[in-house]
């Protein structure tokens, strides 16, 4: 977990937040990426990909920490998460980086921000790469208990399960108090979360009742040791669970109603990349975007792992970015 290569700069944003993003400039006329991180990571998620992939192949690099973690501001007003606010701030730093065009890769969280950069500011994106959380139109009204309804009926389980859990007062209580458990939980074999993220207070229950599982290889001594550092202080999850928070209680409602029409459609070339055993991030949610027409341009890649599968598989998951790089924007 290694950004010494790039430049770290800081950027007093005009809402009043401060955000920290690492960057590099593009050479031989290769476009710039934009990394999203999602929850509970920073910047750092991509330090492998960017040192083993983009920066020897010349791609440009701009990668925040996302407002609520890492060292970027941490407001624990879910108003303040807004996907219109974010996608703001994110235009914000590529003025100051001065960068009209990048291709904007997300994970996680960072997934659908980097589609709503896109539907707020379709002609400052090149490209899209959508990882573990395929496109989320902004469309209708969410309802957390009607989305696990239909996902029991469609997968048998309802996906988002534990967000009863990451957006409730005591819930982000009884984690930020527990963070061995909630280390273990979000970074054990992909196949726990069957019996912990999706079953109805199965993250509570593993969390509260402190409760420890082995962890991927991944997961190394310096990535959690990482973690702890990041979210055993300032507040611990109280910042980045308002990303929960915003969505079950109508923030992202009412800034995806603000989206143009024209910009629901990702008229750009989109790759989506996720892991066969990720319960949450199913790669099979995306076929019905496909079906509806939202993504007419999209490639789709499945590989073997779970919701941290760029991660677990580097080589594999770098590969099969820097393919896609080349074969639409080189």
């Amino acid at each position: 977990m290694d950004l010494s290569k790039l430049t770290k700069k800081t950027l007093a944003g005009s809402r009043g937040f401060t955000y920290t993003y690492y960057v590099a400039p593009a050479r031989n006329s290769k476009p710039s990426n934009l990394l999203l991180h999602g929850w509970p990571d920073s910047a750092q998620l991509w330090s492998g990909f960017i040192n083993d992939y983009l920066l020897p192949n010349g791609y440009g690099i701009v990668a925040p920490d996302l407002l609520g973690f890492g060292e970027t501001s941490k407001p624990t007003d879910p108003k303040c998460y807004s996907w219109r606010d974010l996608t703001a701030d994110l235009i914000e730093i590529l003025d100051a980086e001065q960068l009209p065009l990048v291709i904007a890769a997300g994970h996680d969280w960072g997934s659908v921000l980097s589609a709503r950069l896109y539907n707020f500011y379709s002609t400052r994106v090149l490209g899209l790469i959508t990882i573990s959380i395929a496109y989320l139109p902004p469309i209708g009204k969410f309802s957390l208990d009607g989305m696990n309804a239909m996902t029991r009926q469609q997968c048998g389980y309802g996906l988002l399960e534990y967000w009863h859990f990451f957006a409730a007062d005591d819930g982000i209580k009884i984690m930020s108090e527990n963070l061995e458990s909630v280390y273990c939980m979000a970074f054990g074999d992909p196949s726990t979360w069957l019996e912990t993220m999706v079953v109805p207070d199965g993250a509570r229950k593993f969390v509260s009742e402190k409760r420890m599982q082995p962890v991927l290889p991944y997961a190394t001594a310096e990535h959690k040791k990482d973690f702890f550092d990041r979210l055993g202080k300032d507040g611990g999850f109280a910042a980045p669970n308002c990303y929960y928070k915003a969505f079950t209680g109508g923030v992202q409602d009412e800034a995806n109603s603000l989206v143009p029409d024209e910009n629901k459609v990702l008229k750009v070339p989109v790759l989506f990349w996720g892991g066969e055993g990720d319960a949450v991030g199913r790669p099979d949610r995306l076929q019905p975007i496909i079906d509806a027409g939202f993504v007419p341009d999209v490639k789709s890649i499945t590989r073997e792992g779970g919701h941290w599968a760029l991660l677990e598989k580097p080589a594999v998951f770098g590969e099969d970015i820097l393919t896609w790089l080349q074969e639409r924007f080189d």
